[in-house]
């Protein structure tokens, strides 16, 4: 076989093996870059989350956000709802298992009933009772004329839209939502283990009944439990950046300011809670 030939024959054996190598040089270089794009879109996803829901971010504060598409939220387990899609914060939920898994020891049932609630869905609650759609004390609200007036029947037990602390995702509502329930029976002991072992686990009753310490807001509500080591830095953030302005967006918000829902409602809490 003569030189040229064999040069050939060499070129024909290499060049094989070149182009095998290039695609895989090629196919590690796209590797790389899909890797980095999914890091990549893993950190600003993080980011992102992070920004949403730090205590500084309004639409957090006021409830306009989906807590079921955000790795700061959780839904909440049957073995501690009474129904699924609920959601809380990761860090409030893994405070609450402790306290359920204690109250279990004692024999007491905890229940989350409600948990998070957004900006929509707290309209759509305050609007039916507006509306007269949903009866409060048995009485169709529509039907008085003096707005004022029905707004604060409704704040009795309802926030206006962009002022609940479940908002947060720090707030839940335990087993029934009377109080009645809460004072006999497998009630009262279940409530007598809250406030004996509740802030054990960081839990707070923002709404005890009314007194000097805490003339206005809204009424007792002994099933309302709050984990304020997140909620009372969120609530001085709110206190210090929501202005009435901003409570909008719903059936009766002209009123926020005359009734001084701030400075009365979201912060007329349990001294124990701020």
């Amino acid at each position: 076989m003569n030189s040229s030939v064999k040069r050939i024959a060499s070129l024909l054996f290499v060049l094989p093996l070149f182009v095998l190598s290039f695609c895989s040089s090629n196919q590690e270089s796209e590797n790389v870059r899909v890797d980095s794009a999914i890091q990549e879109k893993s950190i600003v996803d993080s980011v992102k989350a992070k920004k949403e829901f730090s205590i500084d971010s309004l639409d957090y504060l006021l409830g306009k956000f989906n807590p079921g598409k955000n790795q700061v939220f959780t839904e909440v387990s049957l073995i501690h709802g009474s129904r699924k899609g609920m959601y809380l914060r990761k860090d409030v939920y893994e405070a609450f298992k402790k306290m359920f898994n204690a109250a279990k020891i004692d024999r007491i049932d905890l229940k989350i009933i409600s948990a998070t609630r957004t900006f929509r869905q707290q309209k759509a609650i305050w609007e039916a009772k507006w509306e007269g759609k949903k009866l409060v004390g048995g009485k169709d609200l529509s039907k008085i004329q003096d707005e004022t007036e029905r707004a604060e029947i409704i704040l009795k037990y309802s926030s206006m839209p962009g002022t609940s602390r479940h908002h947060w995702g720090t707030d839940m509502d335990l087993n029934d939502l009377t109080n009645d329930y809460f004072e006999y029976g497998t009630g009262a002991k279940i409530y007598q283990w809250l406030q004996q072992n509740a802030g054990t686990y960081g839990f707070c009753q923002p709404y005890t009944s009314k007194d000097s310490l805490r003339p206005n807001g809204y009424e007792e509500e002994k099933w309302h439990w709050s984990y304020f080591p997140v909620s009372s830095k969120l609530l001085t953030t709110y206190l210090q950046n929501i202005t009435v302005d901003q409570i909008s967006g719903f059936q009766g918000s002209e009123k926020a300011e005359e009734i001084g829902i701030i400075e009365k409602y979201v912060a007329g809490v349990n001294q124990e809670c701020k």
